[in-house]
């Protein structure tokens, strides 16, 4: 015998499927076709149709600059990737950083070299073989520094979000277990809306075992609403936007 509360679990699961059904263009078990016009709320369900009513990005490094400050982060632009060490270097010592490291991507070679004749850094690699172990003594260096620098795969100027793709080069530690992280995002990797990044179809053609978007210094909050800065991630996020 049926009670009131399983059949309503009952509902609830054949709404949600139904609506799974619906939006990749199933049928029900023995109904007809299933077109999808609108939501219950009027809402269009065609990606198109909602992409045309948001308003337009007119500039995203803009847009993207002003979106990082509103959750604490910050943006400085970088003229090339020349121009990355002489603008990192100052910037660190800004903010009283004495330790980097960063991972084994070759880009950042000449940034590590600068850091590294600037005198002011203790400078740290995270190295290892592909799908070796760095073994406990490199997680535990990770954790000692003041900054970890890594690049991105793309920047959401909609949400001021850093689109991090964690690899044995650049293993995710280097942005979570740093008290500061300084990400490098060239601008012309920067979309205006998430949906942008995902119909782009890189993340698909290249299905990365980790994407993490990085919007700000990471937060969390209490019951309360009580909000602490780097509890779960760093406190302070910084990017450097090359042009």
């Amino acid at each position: 015998m049926s009670t009131p509360k399983a059949n309503s679990k009952a509902n609830s699961r054949e709404r949600i499927l139904a609506r799974l059904r619906a939006a990749a263009g199933e049928s029900e078990p023995g109904a007809g076709p299933v077109v999808p016009s609108a939501f219950a709320d009027g809402e269009p369900r065609n990606d198109a149709e909602w992409l045309a009513r948001q308003p337009p990005i007119e500039d995203l490094a803009e847009r993207f600059a002003a979106e990082q400050a509103s959750t604490g982060g910050e943006v400085r632009r970088v003229r090339g990737w020349e121009g990355l060490p002489g603008a990192v270097a100052p910037w660190l010592a800004e903010r009283e950083v004495t330790s980097v490291i960063t991972g084994a991507e070759p880009r950042l070679e000449p940034l590590r070299e600068a850091l590294a004749a600037d005198g002011r850094f203790t400078l740290h690699r995270y190295d290892r073989a592909p799908g070796g172990d760095p073994g406990e003594a490199q997680r535990k260096e990770v954790f000692s520094v003041d900054c970890g620098i890594t690049t991105t795969w793309a920047g959401i100027a909609e949400t001021g979000s850093a689109v991090i793709v964690p690899t044995p080069a650049e293993p995710r530690l280097l942005s979570l277990a740093v008290p500061l992280h300084l990400a490098v995002v060239e601008a012309s990797t920067l979309l205006p809306r998430l949906t942008d990044f995902i119909a782009s179809g890189r993340y698909q053609a290249e299905v990365p075992t980790n994407l993490v978007l990085v919007s700000g210094a990471s937060r969390t909050a209490d019951i309360e609403m009580t909000l602490a800065l780097g509890v779960h991630g760093p406190k302070t996020l910084l990017v450097a936007l090359i042009e």
